[in-house]
């Protein structure tokens, strides 16, 4: 053992080669290029955890085979996000660069690795290096990227970094990317007009995949007066992808996708969608599943119940024959709880085998880093409002905790740590304890073992009360906080009434009730509202007649299912100037909106 640790540690601080001439450090040599572009894909038979290990395996033959070269120890650093895989690397590179500070690639490498944890020194780091070492280019592109998160924003650093870069390294297609990013239209067009040439004599796939990019800088470049003649030429530019015939790639349909839908041919940008998903899907991707969901939109809230036991009941029994085709698709094992959940017919004993069978999956996707918080407090709330396993339920929040407390220890990313991004941030972990908590009272209640009930809700409310100190000001957190005070009532009421106080029982159901009307909480269409019923049986019992309950509660429910569940909160944002064409060819300024009341719908596919 203390021989692994020698050599280990020897590995570390091992040099890395620095390149005999600067055009080596601007693009991967041939036979770097060929192995980094046969680096696995994640199968749809593979679990993530699978996959990922596959692909640990292959990049540390790519560190042996290519010792040093700065493209594959940029993969390895990349590759390395996992929690406990940051602190190793960002270790092992503290070695390299304090084995050879002068080393402009170990320095850069370094600072790659520091990004998120520790950013405002990688970025006096990355300046300093170009100071000592102004011909190496990559510190270029790091700054760039640093200079354009919310932390870091310097839009007049980050054009100046983007454009030295590309300066230093034209033919690489990293630099023409960071491009989308940036507003002179002069630096748009010439760089676009280099980056066409060099996509034109180029067939390999990377050249594909940077189309997307060609096409979204030379629109940024022009006037919306000339976007007929740019997608006369992505109209050409598809011709000559379709072809390369690269049906074996999935950046071939994806760039195929996008380019059809600029020239407004979504025909065609469907079948390249269609055809990747049922030739390349990702691992989360099911095309039969994918057209079910396109042609079967989810019910709202408050659509009607027939509409949602038909939805429910056609989502079930198309599950089946997902799970014959992916039985390792966690997608479709969590619709088929979610039917179940919905469908409050369903045998118990179906319920708990897709339970089990759902958590073993997430369990051998999450591999040594443990299932996240959500998923087991998702299972866990299924099986607590069938009212079946609480001792499981039990089990599952109290999972759900532990991991609570690994993942509330992990660093923000510190590139995004701005006060607005933190106190949600904050905010919505807090509710993760709440949430544990609250599901073993429930439990508890279940088990009629009301001392251990009342326990876990003294320690709910100390968390709702440090949930509520990160409200601040919103709207919508204070909404969420109010629905969980609510819930907690309604926990409370069942205690007291387990433990014969229905006086106090019937105050608390007041409570949350109330609280509920406070967070225009509805209660879901078609699904049982334990609490209303809960405290109308009780007032009902204690004397309570159904004209009073029908002022008191009914009245107010009914006002509250009339209002449109849609609300709005001010965003206190300045609006950016931007200059946008639709589909008819009008073009819409921010000036030609002023003082016009605006609805703007923003989406985004990732």
């Amino acid at each position: 053992m203390r021989i692994y640790v020698l050599f280990a540690l020897f590995l570390a601080v091992l040099p890395i080669r620095m390149p005999a001439q600067p055009t080596d450090w601007c693009t991967p040599s041939t036979a770097v290029k060929a192995a980094l572009d046969e680096l696995p894909t994640q199968s749809p038979t593979e679990t993530r955890w699978e996959f990922q290990q596959k692909y640990s395996a292959a990049i540390q033959a790519l560190l042996t085979r290519f010792p040093g070269d700065l493209f594959v120890q940029k993969i390895y650093i990349r590759s390395m996000y996992r929690r406990a895989d940051k602190d190793k690397v960002i270790a092992e590179y503290k070695a390299r660069y304090e084995h050879s500070p002068d080393d402009p690639v170990v320095a850069y490498l370094y600072n790659m690795a520091l990004e998120g944890r520790q950013s405002a020194e990688a970025i006096k780091m990355l300046n300093a290096t170009l100071i000592k070492n102004p011909q190496f280019p990559w510190p270029h592109l790091g700054l760039a990227s640093f200079y354009g998160t919310p932390v870091f924003l310097n839009k007049d650093e980050k054009a100046k970094q983007v454009k030295a870069f590309l300066a230093a390294c034209p033919e690489s297609l990293d630099g023409y990317q960071k491009l989308t990013e940036l507003d002179d239209k002069d630096v748009l067009a010439s760089n676009a007009a280099k980056l066409r040439a060099l996509l034109q004599a180029r067939t390999d796939i990377d050249a594909i995949r940077a189309y997307g990019t060609l096409w979204s800088i030379e629109f940024k470049a022009h006037a919306t007066s000339d976007y007929d003649g740019l997608r006369k030429q992505v109209g050409e530019d598809l011709k000559r992808i379709r072809s390369l015939n690269r049906e074996d790639k999935r950046e071939w349909y994806q760039t195929l996708e996008q380019g059809y839908k600029l020239v407004n041919d979504q025909k065609q940008s469907d079948w390249a969608n269609d055809e990747r998903q049922r030739r390349l899907p990702q691992s989360w991707e099911l095309a039969s599943m994918s057209k079910w969901n396109k042609d079967h939109p989810r019910p709202q809230i408050d659509d009607a119940a027939d509409t949602k036991r038909t939805y429910y009941t056609e989502l079930l029994k198309q599950t089946d024959a997902w799970l014959k085709e992916r039985p390792k698709m966690s997608g479709v094992w969590d619709s088929r709880l979610n039917a179940m959940e919905h469908l409050e017919d369903t045998p118990a004993a179906d319920v708990e085998a897709v339970a089990g069978e759902y958590l073993k999956l997430l369990t051998n996707e999450a591999g040594p880093d443990g299932t996240a918080p959500y998923d087991y407090f998702t299972i866990a709330r299924v099986l607590s409002k069938r009212h079946v396993q609480p001792e499981r339920v039990l089990d599952l929040a109290g999972k759900g905790l532990a991991q609570v407390k690994v993942e509330s220890s992990e660093p923000y990313w510190d590139t995004y740590a701005t006060k607005e991004n933190l106190q949600e941030s904050h905010f919505y972990q807090s509710l993760d304890p709440v949430t544990g908590s609250g599901l073993e009272a429930e439990s508890y209640i279940q088990l009629k073992q009301a001392d251990k009930a009342r326990l876990a809700l003294v320690r709910m409310e100390d968390e709702l009360q440090a949930t509520n100190a990160l409200v601040g000001d919103k709207a919508e957190l204070k909404k969420e906080y109010t629905s969980r005070l609510a819930a907690w009532w309604g926990l409370m009421a069942r205690t007291a009434e387990l433990q014969n106080h229905e006086q106090d029982a019937m105050a608390f159901y007041e409570h949350a009730l109330l609280a509920r009307f406070e967070a225009q909480q509805m209660p879901e269409t078609g699904m049982r509202d334990e609490i209303a019923e809960n405290a109308r049986r009780l007032f009902t019992k204690l004397g309570g007649t159904n004209d009073g309950w029908q002022i008191w509660y009914g009245s107010r429910a009914d006002k509250l299912a009339s209002q449109a569940t849609l609300t709005w909160e001010d965003a206190n944002q300045p609006l950016p100037s931007f200059e946008l064409a639709d589909l008819k060819g009008k073009t819409w300024t921010q000036a030609s909106l002023k003082g016009k009341v605006t609805f703007l719908n923003f989406w985004a596919s990732w």
